[in-house]
């Protein structure tokens, strides 16, 4: 079986550099907010329970 492997190249020119710069001063700032109930899990039996609920195991 053969695969195709796709790689792009980027060059930093003054150019290109302008136009991060505009990027990065127009760009808005993003708030996160959860709405859900969260809770650290930290042994490992709570978190195969998890994870077998997950996979539906």
């Amino acid at each position: 079986m053969a695969t195709k492997s796709f790689t792009s190249e980027f060059k930093f020119t003054q150019k290109n550099a302008n136009g991060l710069m505009n990027a990065i001063e127009n760009s808005k700032k993003v708030t996160h907010t959860i709405n859900q109930k969260v809770s650290n899990v930290n042994e490992k039996k709570n978190i195969d329970s998890i994870m077998n609920s997950f996979f539906g195991k």
